[in-house]
């Protein structure tokens, strides 16, 4: 039980000090729209450079440098201005649950297919199309649904510092 509450307030106190340094966000912002995506330090972002369009860069992004619009990753640093395009890997809810309960489906189903096949049942084509079957559409939903943000005249990216700075108390003499 001890375990437990030190694993749960270690991850707790990560999940804190995670959100207290992504103060500085990347902005996605559709003209004629108030919503906006955010992308803030230490999440994955997915881009296309434009000067290579065909091929989907996803890397971690460590820091964001504003002055100069650059955004670090690991291996390179890329220019805001760069930036081709931009692609949200987050299906809806609908979507996800659906390719959760498929995918889920497919693991119980080979499961208990093993289970008997080890006690001497004979596996079917059929069995077996089930569980690769549920398993194939339940990735593939997933892949479907991507959102896909090319930055053109109606979509940039801005970046911003969310930092909020002490101010500084002047004492009266």
């Amino acid at each position: 039980m001890k375990l437990l509450v030190f694993l749960a307030s270690c991850i707790l106190f990560i999940g804190i000090v995670n959100d207290l340094n992504a103060q500085k966000a990347i902005l996605l912002e559709k003209g004629g729209s108030l919503k906006t995506e955010k992308f803030f330090v230490g999440d994955l972002l997915y881009y296309k450079l434009k000067s290579d369009p065909k091929h989907w860069l996803g890397e971690l992004i460590y820091d964001i440098d504003i002055e100069s619009g650059l955004i670090l990753f690991e291996n390179r640093s890329v220019y805001v201005d760069d930036i081709y395009a931009i692609q949200i890997r987050d299906a809806g809810g609908f979507v996800k649950w659906t390719s959760s309960l498929l995918t889920n489906f497919s693991l119980a189903w080979n499961f208990w297919t093993i289970v008997a096949l080890i006690a001497g049942d004979p596996i079917t084509v059929t069995t077996v199309s089930i569980g690769v079957g549920s398993f194939a559409v339940g990735q593939m939903l997933r892949l479907l649904f991507f959102k896909t943000h090319k930055i053109k005249k109606r979509k940039r990216l801005r970046l911003i510092d969310l930092t909020f700075y002490k101010p500084e108390v002047q004492q009266r003499t």
